[in-house]
């Protein structure tokens, strides 16, 4: 065989078995962070969202995520939610508290929410991004247990009315909305639902999320903040299915 031949007939060899242990180690962590995200502490949470923040960001510039088809999958029984269950068009609304996207979206969305509250069912899921929003964990945790008290929809108005995410202001809030704040107290120090939320960031993982906030309309992606024309063509055009 001449040389020439066998120059590229190693390289060739060499070039694959490359990628082969490229795809090993791409799988292995894969696999490491779906577990961890699955039974992960607290400190995991963060690492992990810290760890897919490149995937969760707010840019446009990449290939969108797919449309769900199954999305009634997603919707745990510990999810907050809003509206008509039997109702004809389903949001699910993936959330960072402290997100300024999911900030600037909250009225235009509580617009939508008051005016197709009758005809809509809305799905809430906690995405707090660590490394970006340091407080969006602490919100995600106390809304968890403003949600034990079945107040949950209070405390997220005014987590998004005041825009403070502080120790402080996260019991202020509390107080506010009526809520036991003994019980509130030991749900909030203890972590208690931790689980669920690392249960939304392993749903918002599966599908390929890449930023706050994201909507699914019946399944159908919608990523940043939109207009309050758009949300009236897109919950109209499932209306009208």
């Amino acid at each position: 065989m001449p040389k020439q031949s066998k120059f590229w007939k190693y390289f060739f060899i060499f070039l694959g078995s490359l990628l082969a242990i490229f795809i090993i180690i791409f799988l292995g962590f894969f696999v490491y962070y779906s577990v961890q995200l699955k039974y992960g502490n607290n400190s995991t949470i963060q690492k992990i969202t810290q760890k897919y923040e490149a995937n969760f960001s707010t840019a446009v510039d990449k290939n969108a995520p797919q449309n769900v088809t199954d999305y009634s999958k997603l919707i745990q029984k510990f999810n907050p939610t809003i509206g008509d269950k039997s109702a004809k068009v389903t949001i699910i609304a993936f959330i960072d508290f402290e997100c300024p996207y999911c900030q600037e979206s909250y009225p235009i969305f509580a617009h939508v929410l008051e005016k197709y509250k009758p005809v809509i069912q809305v799905v809430f899921k906690n995405l707090p991004l660590t490394d970006l929003h340091p407080d969006a964990i602490a919100a995600a945790l106390a809304s968890t247990c403003a949600n034990e008290q079945n107040k949950f929809w209070e405390f997220y108005d005014q987590a998004f009315t005041n825009k403070k995410l502080d120790s402080d202001s996260l019991y202020n809030y509390a107080t506010n909305i009526g809520l036991e704040m003994t019980k509130f107290d030991t749900c909030y120090k203890s972590q208690k639902y931790e689980t669920n939320i690392e249960q939304d960031l392993t749903d918002a993982v599966n599908i390929g999320l890449r930023g706050t906030p994201t909507y699914l309309v019946n399944g159908e992606v919608v990523e940043g903040s939109i207009s309050a024309e758009d949300w009236d063509k897109l919950i109209i055009k499932n209306l009208n299915k």
